[in-house]
């Protein structure tokens, strides 16, 4: 914040830089001689706009980009739609403004046909909720998936027999269609038409500065509805609503939860004092669950691919190739990966233990020495994509390519990668340069119970463990014998090593522990 100029986090589509553009309009009206630039940012869901929102993981897939830019210094605050964003802010962050609501209720968007809803439609929509709200009233229509940006959405939907989208998102950039239906029967997503900015976290300046545009009656209803829905312990792949209303002295409050295929709904409802909204979304999610509500999240989870948290985040061809196998894998980031500045010294051998540590040497081949010892086939594939011509010898982990030097001692090696590594290279003869740093990056999360863990390194699950509390019981994969060996000594007893240092044996081995 120097300079009286606060930069701001956005995504690029209409819809995102409307919502920048409201903040910016109040803050302007508080703060006449500020500046307040923009600063352009892509996501994980703007990125990838064929999987379904549900299929990319849980963890902030149009939100994580802006938080990064933010606890890099690259920007001060990101401006969100709170519906997508994670229930427990990232350590390091802090919500601390909402804008008043707009508006929260869906609409229908009637298509080109002229088919009427007693007739057998196909809607789209990328909503379990939507879908299931809908089905409960019309059973005999089907849908398919939605996805793209508001622009592309409403295309899509007029081409077809109709489709279900958010009200207030349409109006904000003016496409909703004047036949558009609204849909008042349908509860909300949690915080559905609340606008929201993120900014550090222990910074009583900035928090000070950003108050003045909070609007207190939004902020509670949205804690409340977000604090129901993280109880619940349901994301966006599960048929939940709430919404959460002022009245004079207090809030009211409603929410459901519905099977896939929307035929059995529970609802909760209150009248809740102002002053006890603090744990009110958590007892509603309570007595839901306790009246049968446990049960219906349970054959939902049974009806979806396991959910598997993934302790490194992952591109858009392993997400598939683990959707293929039923797995659904929830990638967060828990290691800083920083390059740093390094010379190629002479040896015998070089050794690389990451495709991350290959990437590093990828400008540098014409220097290696002609024999590169690797961990794992994608770091060798790298090597030799980018012109390594020398000879590669590849190995499932990094115990058994020291075990390899100890037994054929051929010479002279550096092992060239991360700062912070499991294999003591030096105690083995093995000269260690370091080519980036490894720092953790502690995650926290609202979801605690997994049906597997993903794990790829004793930092990473070091990192992972600072802000969670995962139960003991959970099956933990791990890319090899040390990964595992540094699980089981925290006390997770259902631990298992993959027998090759590669993607595909590691979601092998965890279908194989599933079955």
């Amino acid at each position: 914040m120097e300079d009286r100029k606060l930069r701001i986090a956005s995504r690029t589509s209409p819809l995102a830089l409307f919502q920048t553009h409201e903040v910016i309009d109040r803050l302007e009206e508080n703060y006449s001689d500020w500046s307040f630039p923009i600063i352009p940012i892509s996501t994980k869901g703007d990125k990838d706009q064929s999987t379904s929102l549900q299929n990319l993981g849980q963890t902030g897939v149009f939100t994580k980009a802006l938080d990064d830019a933010i606890l890099s210094g690259k920007a001060d605050i990101g401006v969100h739609s709170l519906k997508d964003y994670p229930t427990n802010v990232p350590r390091g962050l802090k919500l601390l403004a909402v804008l008043p609501r707009d508006g929260f209720l869906d609409a229908f968007v009637p298509g080109n046909s002229k088919k009427s809803k007693e007739e057998n439609l196909t809607l789209l929509s990328g909503s379990p909720r939507r879908k299931a709200f809908w089905l409960r009233k019309y059973p005999n229509h089907t849908f398919k998936d939605l996805r793209g940006n508001m622009h592309t959405r409403v295309e899509k939907i007029l081409a077809t027999d109709g489709g279900i989208v958010s009200a207030p998102g349409l109006k904000r950039i003016n496409l909703l269609p004047e036949n558009a239906e609204l849909l008042d029967w349908m509860l909300p997503a949690p915080a559905q038409g609340v606008m929201a900015v993120i900014g550090r976290d222990g910074d009583p300046q900035l928090e000070e500065f950003i108050g003045k545009i909070n609007h207190p009656e939004t902020y509670v209803c949205a804690h409340v509805e977000r604090d129901f829905m993280a109880s619940v312990e349901a994301g966006c792949a599960s048929p939940l609503g709430a919404l959460c209303q002022p009245i004079k002295g207090g809030i009211t409050f409603e929410g459901a939860l519905l099977s896939i295929d929307g035929q059995r709904k529970l609802s909760v409802s209150r009248t809740i004092p102002s002053k006890q909204w603090q744990e009110a979304g958590h007892l509603a999610a309570q007595e839901l669950l306790a009246n049968g509500g446990a049960k219906i999240m349970e054959e939902i989870r049974a009806q979806l691919p396991k959910d598997v948290l993934c302790l490194k985040e992952i591109d858009k061809e392993q997400r598939s190739l683990a959707l293929e196998m039923d797995l659904k894998l929830h990638d967060i980031k828990v290691l800083d990966l920083v390059p740093m500045s390094f010379e190629i010294k002479a040896s015998d051998i070089a050794m690389v233990a990451s495709s991350f540590g290959a990437e590093q040497l990828k400008n540098k081949l014409s220097k290696m020495p002609g024999e590169i010892w690797v961990v794992g086939q994608k770091a060798t594939d790298l090597l030799i994509n980018n012109g390594y011509s020398g000879r590669i010898n590849t190995y499932s982990n990094s115990s058994e390519l020291v075990e390899a030097y100890q037994e054929k001692q051929p010479g002279t090696a550096i092992y060239y990668g991360a700062e912070r590594t499991s294999q003591d290279w030096n105690k083995h003869g093995i000269e260690h340069i370091m080519t980036y740093r490894n720092s953790v990056k502690p995650p926290r999360l609202a979801r605690q119970n997994w049906d597997a863990i993903l794990a790829f390194s004793p930092l990473g699950v070091s990192s992972a463990l600072q802000e969670n509390d995962f139960p003991k019981e959970t099956p933990i994969i791990c890319i090899g014998e040390r990964t595992a060996e540094a699980v089981k000594a925290l006390n997770f007893f259902s631990v298992k090593a993959a027998p090759q240092a590669n993607f595909t044996n590691l979601l092998q081995t965890l279908k194989n522990e599933l079955i």
